[in-house]
This record gives structure tokens, C-alpha cells and sequence, in this order.
């Protein structure tokens, strides 16, 4: 659906003393022409020069290169000719191959000893056609004698090959065994069109009657074949196909009225010819064997075909996209798209006759630009492909695209109808070719530059059936002859529905913008003046281009230094261009060596804020005077969005708003709303945001329609803005947009709206539908996160300043809790509703069910109250809940409202068996109204409401029985609080309960609250740590009282246990001392604790001062000897284990494949080698591929048939059991050497010794204090020195490992018992959390152990504290 637009037009006259102009050739470093004149008739002079155009200048300068003589050496030639014209631009030398068989050369700057001009070869015979390959390395040669030579660049024959009619006969045409062409089975409905008395017709290969006996060549693009286009035995022409090697491939098949015109198509898949036939002229193709393969017809007239269409080239332009049709006077540039070819342009030269044979010649690197030559002018000239669309702005976003195809303009409306080329929804026909066309703001109207004026057409785009163009106006110039002879109709442009802009050049290249006024009543367009006034800096500019604005506002001149603003007639010019307002202009880079250079004024000189995008050549997006992006392929902007297409087949937006910061996302489509993957190859056509589309071209040429997440979030958005509720639902709706945007991207605006909402959205389907699709989940932070930057007059998202607290209520009963986001929601609507329940019950049961927990309480006591005034309406919404809940549980909520009514009514809605709930309802209902509420608790195991019914019903020993037999103890302690009698038999029970459960510290305060002391005393025996003091206390409570051998036999137990169990020796030291009355044992059992000071304190006040030396001198010895030991213990512990540490860490830095798994005896020995050319981790995770940014938040959902997507993913891989994560588990444990949890258990076992060490100073410093004590006295003093260098020592090497293990430095912590950089785990803590949401991922069974085992190395603990030592 694109047309060809020129953006650049220069024509240059041909003096009068030089020659006619004879052939062309570009020079793409610079892209000058080269242009060859002469010989002629009467002159064999041939001169050579460079036509230079320059953007700075805009105008053509001519430089002479070289001019010769060059008689013709055949006689039957009256003079020489050109055939072929060749520049190479890297030696600068041009090639130029006369028919009388020379090849003469001409260098630009030649050396001291070569010619300037120099004929470096000829063929005697005479030539009859030349062309060299694209890659100018081979020059193929068509002789006069019928052979082919073939050449290199320095014009050393390769081969020579006759071309004989033998040649015909190696065609490698395919014949499938089925007879001739003619009897092959055609069907049914070709044989009926056929008319049996006619004969069927086969080509022969008759000559045209207009065949000039040229010869033609034509190389194909990768330069591998060769075409060769002659007549064989003045009877047929043929089409030969060579290799580049001289060997012919193929020869083409007999084909009536072929013509001399050929060009191979540079991708390589077609040659294209002329046919001409009956009347008719038609572009034929061949495939590479000869075959044809399709053809189209020039639309041309008899008289048309017979005069100026009497001789025809061809040639396809670099890319393959454009082919030029060139006639006696005009040339025809024909495109193709979806099997059509549309005739795109026409450019007419008047009277004068183009050069022969080949009067196009296309740039070597910019596919659209072409040289035309004639007789007295030459023509450089580019086009870009555009797409003439309607208006993207609302309300006028109806998608109208015009698509020129020759004298048709073909009008679709696509958003009324999605119909792709060569079809449409309307049709202009007109009576010349068409060149441009321009579409109104509203669309209403469509003005038509044609060869020969304008023709301006009006329809109606309301919804109707069909649609009728009517013409309003129309100009037409003198003739077309004398129109192109003097000017050139260039570009149009309608202008405020009112006025027609056209821009023309003249011979004398002096641009005119010409405004005319629409007038209906006489069906014409009066001339307004010219409107090109240029502002001073670009007066000397040519203006290569006008366009207008989105709004149609205002007309700009572009040229190669600027935009000038052309306002000359009078225009609504108030409050259109504020500041703040976005206007959009769209140009494709005419000359983006210029964007810099581009300004947006006036006539009076003043800057408007606006927005100029332009698509260079090379695929670069401009933004004003910024590069936006590269890659670009097309682009197409709407008020509120930039969207453009790359060459990594991505669809983009851009936001726009009123400052000139462009954010252009990533190439990011899974995690970016504002990009979005597309068909590779695709291109923009247009959008309409009214329908949030965009319609996408494919190569091919058909259309496909795509709704991109950025554009219809921006609708919703701006409906929500616009407080559109309605069309914001609806978008959601047909667009599967989550529906909680409607609320979370302004809650208090909606939350506000919510009577507006109900009476916009009106239907109680879509009020249920929204109700329904809540979540707690705020979805514009998260899966439609607003990606503009900065968003005027938006509520701050997520403020909890407004939240209340509701009565929420569940299935059972009522229970206060906070409220949530749904709960707000629902009850919001609720209150708006009640008032209307007469029509929106139904939505009133939705709401109390959408709740969090669902509301079936207060659904089910609407029931009730509808039951009695309106019994449908009721059996309605049991129906509607039924529909939206579990009727299990619903059955269950009516049940616990003890209404039977109620419930049989739900269970006959839900459609249950009779059998399963009337005998059970019947036996309820013939129960008393406490017994029956007993029966429904009981069944719906509500046990405590149950036990409630009972104690009503005074039923005490059943109490007793219910409350064992469900464990109900607190609920009867708290019905019976008053009745004393029966709370000590409760209790009784409970402690009893509490007793079998071993929770003997409970049981055992029930008990002594009882007073049994006997029972009491037991329980606080068993407890762990023993309660020595509570249970002596109870022993010696009991009745009757205890003798003094069980006081002490308990004594002595409990000392026992607290020695065996706890350690605690200073309890067992008082229970030896008050109950046992064992004074030398309790000294030993403190001094076992360190206790020194209290074990020589309990001697002397029990006058025990013999046993000093004995009790603690002994006791000093054996302590000191037990922590020099186990000092000795961490060395040996530290000096093993931290340097392994060190080890393994290095080796997983090496080859961490190894160390995870690689070697099964890994830190054993080398393992065995491994391939690093292959992948050997094992892994069982599912990959995120195929998923979007709309897609990867449900991966585990519950999918639509009951299973979840997690589960789905996991079916491919085998099962890990219980059993193997067990055995994982076990081997993390032991920590074996070797493992992968080696490491981890390493790291481990430092950190419980650091921990150790820090636990033993108090008892070193106890232990250090009694030496010094008794040091004088027994000699000791050397043992307090040998204790606390061992543990001073002990201290530094924990300092030191701390370090080393966890990448701490020593330093000096503070007293007290602080740690050595105890807030040195932040590191670890960082790290921790940035693997943070890589556990979401986690693998299950015994890669789960692992997993869990590197997610805690990488998160770790933080580097443990290390006291310091304390010297005494």
C-alpha cells in the first residue's frame, strides 16, 4: 500500500552546441552522471562530461572530461553509436563500446604515461549489444556475426561462443509425460469459457511487427547468468541463458510478438520482456529455464501501443522493487505487492524522444534514484515509498490509505473495512495518469494530481453499505505536452478541507506552491496566488517537498536548510499552537544530512513547540535533531505515540507528551508493553487509536491487523481519564486486558465514580463480569505498569490512607478483619446498589460472593428476606449463587444458619440428589430447635458452636464425652467458668488431656490447681529442664504428708537429671546442699561448673576447710587440663579445615564445572577430562521461551482444565521421589569430602567452633581466677599463665580464620563481649537478596537439596562474632 513519492527533481536543459545526448552513468561516490554526446550524423565527435549536483548549491554544474572523434568504420553505418556507457568509480576510467566495434577508454587522471583517451580494443565484425556484470569484473559481448565474447576488466578475452540455432535445442523446459500443452487438462469451467470453433492458439515465436532487430543483454544480480535477447534466422527471438563461464543453461520457449526489451530481475527470479499482440502490450516473464512465468499488461490503447509505446526498455532498479517501463516520451515506474503490479508514476518528456536503448539509468546505491535522458534535457530524480494515509488523530482515525495505480485511486476506509491490495473499498478513476493524492483531516475529501491538473472527490464515511465518491473540483492545464514541456506537477496537498496546495517546478527550476479554493457550486478551483514565502535564510532554498501538520493547521515548505511555515490565506489561527500542544509533522528523510539544520517558524519568526520526525535513507529515526533509533523500517505517529518498525522485526512506541524527551525501550518484548514482536519483513501502514490497531503490510503484500498492549493500555488509560467508563470495560473485555486496571490506575477517581460507572456499564453481565475478575493485585504496577514517565493530574497509586476496616464474613460466621483492595471494591458497589436491588440483585449476590472471603452469610440472609416478599426473585439468587460458588459449601452455610427452608431451597438449585439430603433434613426437622442446632453443628464439624448446643441443652455428661472426644477442653473450662463443680471435672480431664500429650508443665499447674499435690509433684518432675523446686514444693504439699526417704529419693533423682540433662550444677550443688545435706558433693558439683568462689565459700561456712586441698586443688587441676585440651582440639580443627576452605574455593573458580559435578571423586585425585565444547550441567527447569510480558505472570496459574502450568511444564521430566531428596539431605549433612556440600559443611563447622570458643570464656576466666587464687598456696601461678595464653591464642586464630572463611581483616573489637566486625554481613546479605527471586524457580527432589544448599552459600549468614579475651 505505497506509493512513490519524489523528493528529489533535477532537470537540467542541454546547450545547444552540444550534442544530443547519447548515454548515461552514475557515479555513486559522489552521485554526478556521466553523460556521453555524440556521434551523430553530422558530427563523430563524442564528448564526455560529469553533471554535478550538490545539496549546498541545489543546482547542476557541468565539468568536461574528455571529447574525441570517432569515425565508424562499417559501412552499412551512416555513424557511430554508443552501446555502452560504464564508470568505475574506483579508478575513475570510463568504458564507452561503439557499434562500429571499438572500446575506448577515458581516464580522468591519467599518469605521466598513459592516454587520456585510449581504444583499448575492437571487434571488426561490429557490436551489436554490451553489458558488464555488477560486480565489473566481466564484460559480455554481443557481436554482429552472432557471437558472444566475454572479457575481463582488463579486456583479456575468456571466452567466444557462436550463437547458432542449435542453441535452441538444449532448453530444459519440463515436460511431465502427459502429451502437449494443448491436450493437458485444463478443467471443467476452462472448457465450457472456450470456444470450441476457435482453434487453440500456440506461440510460435513470430516477430513483433515493431521489432527493431536490437540485441539486448542483461546479467543477472549476483552477476552467475547471463541473458541474451536476439533474433534467430530473422524469424524468432530468443532469450539464451549463459553461465559466466560461456556455457549456455537454457533458451527460452517460442513466445509470438517478443521484443528486443530485457532485464533480469537482480534477485534473480524473473527476466522480464515485451510482448506485444493484438492491439496489446504486455510485460512477460521468464524464469531462468526459459519458461514464462506470469505477465501484466501496460493498460495502454491501440493508438497508444502503435505511436509513442512503438519502442520500449526496461529495467529494474537495484533492490528489485521498481521496474521502469521507458517509452518514445515518457517512462512508466511499475511496483508489485500481493501479485499485482501498480503503476506508481509516470513521467512525460513532451515531444522530445528519449535516448536509445536504455534511457533509465539506476543509481548504483540508492535504490529510488534514476538518471532520464533525452534528446535535449536530462532528469535526476528520487523517490521514497510512503503511504498516503488519513489522519491518525481522533475522531478522524477512520484509516483511510490511498494506493495510485496508474489512472485508479484505490480508497479504503480500514477501519470500516479490512480489505487488502489490489482490492478496495472505493474507487477513483481518472482521465490520466494519477502522481499524488492527499487526503482531508476529517477524510471526507481526496485531491488528485494527475499528468494533466487536479480533481478533488468527496464521499460520506458514515456506515452504509457502500460509498460513492462524487467530484466537487477539478483544474486542468492547457495540454499535457505543453504542461511537461514548461513544468513539472510535482506534489498536492488539501489543506483545511478548503484549499489545494500544489507545488510545481519549471523548466528554469523555479519552485511554485499555487493555492486554489474549492468552490462546489461551479465544480472548480479558483487560483488563490502563489504561496511560497520563504523566510530570508531560505530564500536561495529549492523546496523539495510541502506537507502540513496533524491538524492540518498550517502548510510547510521544506527544504534542504529548513521548514518555512506558508500561511498566506486566512486560517483559524487562534488556540491552535499553544506551547504545550503536541503538533506532528512526518517527513522520511529527504535529507538527513540536513535534520540539523531544520527549524519550525513562522512568518513572523516565532519558535512553536512541535514534534518533526524523519526515516533516512540508511534506516535512521530522527526526532527533531535527535537519533532516536537505527534499523528503523517505517514509522507512523498518532498525539500521544511514536511507532516505528526495526529491522529486528520489533514494533516500538514512543511516548509523546509535551517536553522533547523521547525514551525509546529496548529490545525487550517479554518485559516491555512499549515493544512488541512482529512477522519479519513487516511494515507500518497506519493506525487508528479510536480502535487501538495497527495494520501492519507484509512483504507479500497482505495485511494483518494487530492491537499492540501499548496502544489499547493508552485508550484505556485516557477513557479512565475521561471518566469513559463504558468504553474502557469494553476495551478491556475484547482485548483480555486484566480488569483491575479500570481500578488501579486511579483508585480514588474511580472509587469516587462508582455510580457512574454502574449507569455507563448498565448491563448486570458486565457489572458481574467486572466484579468477578477482582484481585488484590495492583496490575499497574505490575503486569501494566505505566511506562510514560510523567503523567499530569494522576492520584498517587497505592495509598492506604483511605482504607477501612469492613465486617467481612465467611462461609460460618462473622469475623472483623482488614480489609483488602476487592473488599472495598465490593462494598463500595454494594452501597450503590442496595438502593437499586429491584435490578441489580443479581449484581448485589456477585459482590457479596467476589469478596475476600466470600460473603455467603450475608448472600444467604438476603435470600431469607427475599423468600418471604418475593419468592422468584429469591430462587433467582440461589440459582446466581450456585452458579458462582461451591454449592458444597454453600449447602453448608444455609445449613449453619439453622435454616431449613433456606437450605433445601439451595440443595434443590444445586441440583443435588434428594436421596443425599431429605432423610437428613427430615430427621432435622423433627428435632427440638437446641438438639437440631446440635445434630447441624455436629455434621458440619463445627464442634465448639456444637458443645455451645449442649451445655444449653444442660446435657453434662454428654458434654464431658464430646468434649474428650474432640479435645474441647478450652471451650467447656470457658462455658463452665461459673459452675465450680463442674469446671474442677473439666479440668481434671484437661490435665489428664495434657498429661497423655506430655506437655507435663500444663498438666502439671492444672493438677496443683486442684490441689493434687501427689500428681502435680510428678508432672513437674518430668518436665525438661525438671522443675526441681515446684516439685519438691508439691511432694512436700501432698496428703498424706511424704516421708523423709521419698523427700530425699526425689532430691536425689532430680540432682541426677539436672547433672545428666542440663548441666546445671549450681541447682544440683543446692539440692546436695538443702535436701541431701552432701557439703564436699556440692563443692565438687560446683567446682565442675567453674564455680571456685562458691565451692570455697560453701567449705568454710560448713567448717570444711580440710577439704579444700582435696575438693578444689583437685578440681583446679583436672579443669585446667580439660580446656587446655580442648583449646588444642580448635588448633588442630582450624589448621585443617580453613586451609581446605581456601582449596575447594579455588578450584570452583577454575573449573566450576568440575567442582559442581563434573568428577564424582572430586578433591580426591584429577578426574577424568571433560569435553568444553558441550553442556554437562544437568537441569531440569523449563525454559521462559515463547512466553510475553502478558503471559510469564501466569506461569502457575491454574490453567482452564484444572492442572496449573508449572505441572504441565514438568511432565516431560522423570518424578523426583521423597526417597532420593532424603538421601540428598543425608549426604548434605555428613558434608563428605569431595562433595558439593563440602564446602557448606566446612564453613559450618567454623562457625559452630567460632561459637564454642566464644561460650567458654566466662568459664576460662572463672577457671583462670581460681588458679590465681590458689596459685601461692599449692603453686598454681603457672598454670594461669599457660590457660590464658592458650586461650589468648585460640582467640587470634578464630580472628584470623574469620577472615580467611568469610573475606573479613582482623581488627579489635570493642569490651563487653562484642563481636570483631559484627555488621560485617552485608555483603553476603546484598547477595542474598539479589538471588532473591531465583528461588521462585526452584528445581524439586534431590536438586532441590542442592539448590538450597547454593542459595544459602550465596546468601549466607553474616561472618560470626569473635569475643575478645579478657586477661585477668
Amino acid at each position: 500500500m505505497h506509493n512513490l513519492k519524489n523528493i528529489l527533481l533535477d532537470e537540467t536543459l542541454i546547450p545547444d552546441l552540444i550534442p544530443d545526448l547519447s548515454a548515461t552513468a552514475w557515479d555513486a561516490t559522489d552521485d554526478s552522471v556521466i553523460c556521453a554526446f555524440g556521434p551523430s550524423d553530422l558530427s563523430p565527435t563524442i564528448t564526455l562530461q560529469r553533471k554535478n549536483y550538490t545539496t549546498c548549491t541545489e543546482y547542476s554544474t557541468w565539468v568536461p572530461i574528455a571529447s574525441w572523434d570517432a569515425p565508424c568504420s562499417l559501412p552499412d553505418l551512416s555513424s557511430d553509436e554508443i552501446i555502452c556507457l560504464q564508470y568505475f568509480s574506483d579508478t575513475a576510467i570510463s568504458c564507452i563500446i561503439l557499434a562500429g566495434g571499438d572500446l575506448v577508454v577515458v581516464r580522468e587522471n591519467p599518469q605521466d604515461d598513459e592516454e587520456k583517451v585510449e581504444i583499448v580494443g575492437s571487434v571488426d565484425a561490429g557490436i551489436a549489444a554490451a553489458a558488464w556484470a555488477p560486480d565489473e569484473e566481466l564484460l559480455a559481448i554481443v557481436t554482429r556475426a552472432d557471437t558472444l565474447i566475454l572479457m575481463t576488466r582488463d579486456f583479456e578475452p575468456v571466452t567466444d561462443v557462436a550463437l547458432t540455432a542449435e542453441d535452441l535445442k538444449t532448453s530444459k523446459h519440463v515436460s511431465v509425460g502427459w502429451g502437449k500443452k494443448e491436450t493437458q487438462f485444463q478443467g471443467k469451467r476452462a472448457k465450457a469459457l472456450r470456444d470450441p470453433t476457435v482453434p487453440e492458439i500456440v506461440d510460435e515465436g513470430k516477430l513483433s511487427v515493431f521489432d527493431n532487430g536490437r540485441t539486448s543483454l542483461s546479467w543477472r544480480g549476483d552477476g552467475a547468468f547471463l541473458a541474451v535477447n536476439r533474433v534467430v534466422l530473422n524469424s524468432r527471438r530468443v532469450i539464451r541463458i549463459f553461465t559466466r563461464e560461456g556455457t549456455i543453461d537454457s533458451a527460452s520457449e517460442p513466445v509470438d510478438g517478443l521484443e528486443c526489451a530485457l532485464s533480469w530481475r537482480p534477485v534473480g527470479n524473473l527476466l522480464a520482456g515485451v510482448q506485444r499482440v493484438a492491439g496489446r502490450l504486455d510485460v512477460v516473464f521468464f524464469e531462468r529455464n526459459g519458461l514464462r512465468h506470469g505477465e501484466f499488461s501496460l493498460r495502454l490503447s491501440k493508438d497508444e501501443v502503435d505511436t509513442w509505446a512503438s519502442e520500449v526498455s526496461l529495467s529494474w532498479n537495484v533492490d528489485s522493487t521498481v521496474l521502469a517501463v521507458s517509452f518514445r516520451d515518457r517512462v512508466q515506474l511499475w511496483t508489485m505487492g500481493n501479485y499485482h503490479y501498480y503503476l506508481k508514476q509516470e513521467i512525460l518528456f513532451g515531444s522530445e524522444a528519449l535516448t536509445s536503448p536504455r534511457p533509465v539509468t539506476w543509481h548504483l546505491e540508492k535504490p529510488l534514484r534514476m538518471c532520464v535522458a533525452s534528446r535535449g534535457r536530462i532528469l535526476d530524480t528520487e523517490y521514497v515509498f510512503r503511504v498516503d494515509r488519513g489522519s491518525t488523530t481522533r475522531p478522524h482515525d477512520n484509516g483511510i490509505v490511498a494506493v495510485v495505480d496508474g489512472r485508479s485511486l484505490k480508497l479504503t476506509p480500514l477501519k470500516r473495512a479490512m480489505l487488502p491490495p489490489p482490492m478496495s473499498f472505493a474507487e477513483i478513476t481518472t482521465t490520466r495518469n494519477i502522481i499524488d493524492c492527499s487526503i482531508s483531516l476529517t477524510g471526507s475529501r481526496v485531491a488528485v494530481l494527475t499528468t494533466l491538473g487536479i480533481e478533488v472527490y468527496q464521499w460520506d464515511l458514515s456506515p452504509k453499505p457502500a460509498a460513492v465518491l462524487c467530484k466537487i473540483a477539478s483544474w486542468c492545464s492547457k495540454s499535457a505536452a505543453e504542461t511537461w514541456s514548461n513544468a513539472r506537477l510535482k506534489e498536492i496537498l488539501l489543506q483545511k478541507e478548503e484549499v489545494v496546495s500544489l507545488l510545481s517546478y519549471s523548466i528554469y527550476r523555479e519552485p511554485t506552491v499555487t493555492n486554489y479554493a474549492i468552490q462546489e457550486s461551479n465544480e472548480s478551483l479558483v487560483d488563490m496566488g502563489d504561496g511560497l514565502d520563504l523566510h530570508d535564510s531560505n530564500k536561495n532554498s529549492l523546496v523539495h517537498s510541502i506537507l502540513t501538520d496533524a491538524n492540518h493547521d498550517f502548510i510547510w515548505a521544506q527544504t534542504a536548510t529548513g521548514l518555512d511555515c506558508l500561511n498566506q490565506w486566512d486560517l483559524s489561527l487562534s488556540a491552535v499552537h499553544l506551547l504545550t500542544e503536541i503538533v506532528v509533522f512526518e517527513g522520511h528523510g529527504e535529507h538527513p544530512n540536513a535534520l540539523d539544520g531544520y527549524s519550525l517558524r513562522n512568518n513572523n519568526g516565532t519558535y512553536r513547540h512541535t514534534h518533526i520526525f524523519s526515516l533516512s535513507r540508511k534506516g535512521q529515526l530522527f526526532a527533531n535533531d535527535k537519533l532516536l533509533a537505527r534499523g528503523c523500517t517505517s514509522f507512523v505517529s498518532t498525539n500521544a505515540h511514536l511507532i516505528f518498525t526495526t529491522s529486528l522485526h520489533l514494533l516500538k512506541f514512543v511516548h509523546l507528551d509535551s517536553s522533547d524527551e523521547y525514551e525509546v525501550p529496548g529490545d525487550t518484548p517479554e518485559a516491555d508493553e512499549r515493544c512488541r514482536s512482529i512477522e519479519r519483513g513487516a511494515r507500518l501502514v497506519t493506525v487508528i487509536p479510536s480502535i487501538y490497531a495497527v495494520v501492519l503490510q507484509m512483504p507479500r503484500g497482505n495485511l494483518e491487523t494487530v492491537y499492540p498492549r501499548a496502544l489499547v493500555l493508552a485508550g484505556i488509560r485516557q477513557h479512565l481519564d475521561d471518566k469513559d467508563f463504558k468504553s474502557a470495560f469494553l476495551a478491556c473485555q475484547n482485548h483480555q486486558v486484566d480488569m483491575n486496571i479500570i481500578y488501579d490506575y486511579r483508585p480514588e477517581l474511580f472509587m469516587s465514580s462508582i455510580p457512574l460507572f454502574i449507569q455507563q456499564v448498565r448491563k448486570v453481565s458486565r457489572i458481574d463480569l467486572f466484579l468477578s475478575k477482582l484481585c488484590e493485585d495492583d496490575v499497574s504496577l505490575t503486569l501494566y505498569k505505566d511506562t510514560l514517565a510523567r503523567r499530569g493530574g494522576s492520584e498517587q497509586r497505592g495509598d492506604t490512607s483511605t482504607h477501612r476496616t469492613y465486617a467481612v464474613t465467611n462461609g460460618v460466621g462473622n469475623n472483623g478483619v482488614q480489609d483488602g483492595k476487592v473488599n472495598r471494591i465490593c462494598e463500595a458497589f454494594l452501597s450503590c446498589l442496595r438502593p437499586l436491588i429491584a435490578g441489580h440483585l443479581q449484581n448485589i449476590i456477585t459482590a457479596h460472593v467476589c469478596k475476600r472471603p466470600p460473603d455467603l452469610v450475608t448472600a444467604l440472609e438476603l435470600v431469607t428476606s427475599l423468600r418471604k416478599s418475593e419468592p422468584d426473585k429469591a430462587e433467582e439468587a440461589v440459582s446466581h449463587l450456585c452458579f458462582l460458588s461451591d454449592v458444597n459449601r454453600l449447602y453448608d452455610t444455609a445449613l449453619a444458619l439453622y435454616d431449613l427452608p433456606l437450605s433445601l431451597l439451595v440443595a434443590q438449585q444445586a441440583q443435588r440428589d434428594p436421596r443425599e439430603y431429605m432423610p437428613f433434613l427430615q430427621s432435622l426437622n423433627a428435632l427440638p430447635p437446641l438438639r437440631r442446632n446440635f445434630r447441624i453443628d455436629d455434621h458440619l464439624r463445627n464442634h465448639a458452636k456444637a458443645l455451645t448446643s449442649l451445655h444449653a441443652l444442660a446435657a453434662h455428661e454428654e458434654i464431658e464425652s464430646y468434649t474428650i472426644k474432640h479435645a474441647l477442653y478450652s471451650q467447656a473450662l470457658k462455658l463452665y467458668r461459673y459452675d465450680s463443680d463442674h469446671l474442677a471435672t473439666i479440668t481434671r480431664l484437661h490435665a489428664s488431656y495434657l498429661n497423655s500429650r506430655s506437655n507435663h508443665l500444663a498438666s502439671a499447674i492444672a493438677s496443683e490447681s486442684l490441689s493434687d499435690y501427689a500428681l502435680a509433684s510428678s508432672s513437674y518432675t518430668k518436665c525438661s529442664p525438671p522443675r526441681w523446686r515446684e516439685a519438691l514444693h508439691c511432694l512436700s504439699m501432698a496428703q498424706p504428708p511424704p516421708s523423709p526417704k521419698q523427700i530425699t529419693t526425689l532430691a536425689s533423682e532430680l540432682s541426677t537429671a539436672l547433672i545428666d540433662q542440663q548441666r546445671d550444677y549450681r541447682s544440683a550443688s543446692q539440692i546436695q546442699t538443702d535436701y541431701l545435706h552432701d557439703i564436699p558433693t556440692a563443692a565438687r558439683l560446683l567446682c565442675r561448673g567453674s564455680y571456685f568462689a562458691e565451692a570455697l565459700r560453701l567449705l568454710s561456712l560448713h567448717n570444711l576447710t580440710a577439704q579444700i586441698p582435696d575438693v578444689i586443688d583437685t578440681a583446679l587441676a583436672e579443669k585446667s587440663g580439660e580446656i587446655t585440651e580442648l583449646i588444642a582440639d580448635c588448633r588442630s580443627q582450624l589448621a585443617a579445615q580453613v586451609p581446605r576452605i581456601k582449596e575447594l574455593r579455588v578450584k570452583k573458580a577454575e573449573d566450576p564445572l568440575a567442582f559442581f559435578g563434573g568428577d564424582a571423586v572430586f578433591g580426591e585425585g584429577e578426574g577424568e577430562d571433560v569435553a568444553d565444547n558441550i553442556s554437562l550441567a544437568p537441569t531440569d527447569a523449563s525454559t521462559m521461551g515463547g512466553q510475553s510480558l502478558f503471559t510469564r505472570y501466569t506461569g502457575h496459574k491454574t490453567t482452564r482444565f484444572g492442572g496449573t502450568v508449572a505441572a504441565s511444564n514438568a511432565s516431560n521430566v522423570s518424578r523426583k521421589t521423597s526417597r532420593t531428596r532424603r538421601r540428598e539431605e543425608r549426604k548434605r549433612a555428613r558434608g563428605k569430602k569431595g562433595s558439593v556440600y563440602e564446602e557448606e559443611y566446612l564453613v559450618g563447622s567454623v562457625r559452630r567452633l567460632i561459637e564454642r570458643v566464644n561460650g567458654v570464656h566466662a568459664e576460662v576466666s572463672r577457671l583462670a581466677e581460681g588458679l590465681a587464687r590458689r596459685g601461692l598456696i599449692m603453686g598454681m601461678g603457672e598454670r594461669v599463665e599457660v590457660v590464658e595464653n592458650a586461650m589468648r591464642g585460640i582467640v587470634d586464630e578464630c580472628e584470623r580464620a574469620r577472615g580467611e572463611v568469610w573475606g573479613f581483616g582482623n581488627g579489635k573489637g570493642e569490651e563487653g563481649g562484642q563481636g570483631v566486625g559484627g555488621g560485617g554481613g552485608g555483603q553476603d546479605e546484598e547477595k542474598g537478596d539479589e538471588m532473591g527471586e531465583a528461588g521462585s524457580s526452584r528445581p524439586t527432589g534431590a536438586d532441590g537439596v542442592f539448590w538450597d544448599s547454593q542459595m544459602e552459600m550465596q546468601a549466607g549468614k553474616g561472618a560470626p562474632e569473635v569475643k575478645i579475651w579478657k586477661a585477668f
